[in-house]
């Protein structure tokens, strides 16, 4: 499904759309912890999943393109036994899939892969600090066109095996692509009925006195209740917070202490399946739990939407004080 098609069904339903998710995997554990969070987003939404293998390795740009190939040709033979092991398992019951092809060819894969899009592609690998994921050129290319969220299993991963969501920390810098994250945070956390929490790091900024913390955190808490509907606090927990510091290493603290279950951030220039920001990369290396990046940008008539809200709230707030100091 094309993004702008997606993201058209998903105004009209009010639901997250997930007809078809793309799981890559390296058949190690971690790839294993992915799979069971596959099979509970495709078991709840009726997805079908196509798994494609994938190898993980270290600064890719050094490496020749002739040891990539080898690569990628000693991933295709593996996928074959994982092939047989998965399907002996019964862990595919009642799920729609597609396996890679038994002949384990790059052609193969790009036949079954063409014209194909997805709504979430699954990073099964255990993402680490310098490692790069490498796919199929073909594969790459269609997480291209379809523009679709990543979801991430780090190395330091300590989530719920069964893939179930209780938790949500959406993380917000405000940016285009962290207001379009806020659909899917809002989504699954009513999906779910889980609580969600929404956050904003203040970088370069760390005020001792609580009630300067409290007067710069003001407009950006105000701004954080902006992006929620009213409806969704009848069926969503809700909380807002804002920090200041260093985002990433924010972030994964209040994703610890929270004991979130799920990650969701904006993601600039995310058109690979691990070529985020820095402060992303660090969340998705480091976190303990999976993280969503969402790379699109949110529709820009909603955007400006959401600032003129924001701006409005922070006129009403200023007024307030301005009458309460009177």
């Amino acid at each position: 499904m094309r993004a702008s098609e997606r993201i058209e069904r998903q105004e009209e339903t009010g639901r997250l759309v997930l007809d078809s998710i793309l799981f890559a995997t390296d058949f190690s554990p971690s790839s294993e912890v992915g799979l069971r969070y596959a099979l509970a987003l495709a078991r709840h939404y009726h997805s079908k999943i196509y798994m494609v293998p994938a190898v993980a390795m270290d600064f890719i740009e050094a490496i020749p393109d002739d040891a990539r190939q080898r690569a990628l040709q000693q991933s295709r033979a593996q996928a074959l036994s994982w092939v047989a092991q998965v399907q002996v398992s019964g862990e595919l019951h009642g799920v729609r899939h597609e396996l890679p092809a038994a002949e384990g060819t790059q052609e193969s894969l790009s036949r079954s892969l063409e014209n194909q899009a997805f709504d979430l592609a699954i990073n099964g690998i255990g993402c680490r600090e310098g490692q790069t994921v490498l796919l199929e050129p073909s594969v790459e290319e269609v997480i291209r066109k379809s523009e679709c969220p990543v979801l991430t299993m780090g190395a330091q991963f300590y989530g719920s095996a069964d893939g179930e969501v209780k938790n949500i920390l959406y993380a917000t810098d405000f940016s285009a692509e962290s207001l379009e994250a806020s659909r899917y945070a809002l989504s699954l956390a009513q999906e779910f009925q889980a609580r969600l929490t929404l956050l904003h790091v203040v970088e370069g900024l760390e005020p001792t006195l609580l009630d300067e913390r409290a007067r710069i955190a003001r407009p950006y808490k105000l701004w954080l209740g902006k992006l929620v509907p009213d409806e969704a606090r009848l069926w969503c927990e809700l909380e807002s917070a804002v920090e200041f510091g260093r985002p990433a290493e924010r972030i994964l603290q209040i994703a610890w202490e929270n004991h979130a279950d799920l990650v969701v951030v904006g993601a600039r220039g995310l058109d690979r399946l691990t070529e985020p920001g820095l402060n992303v990369r660090k969340v998705m290396c480091n976190a303990w739990c999976p993280v969503l990046t969402v790379s699109g940008a949110l529709a820009s008539h909603k955007q400006e939407r959401f600032w003129r809200a924001a701006a409005a709230a922070s006129d009403s707030r200023a007024q307030e004080i301005f009458e309460e100091a009177s």
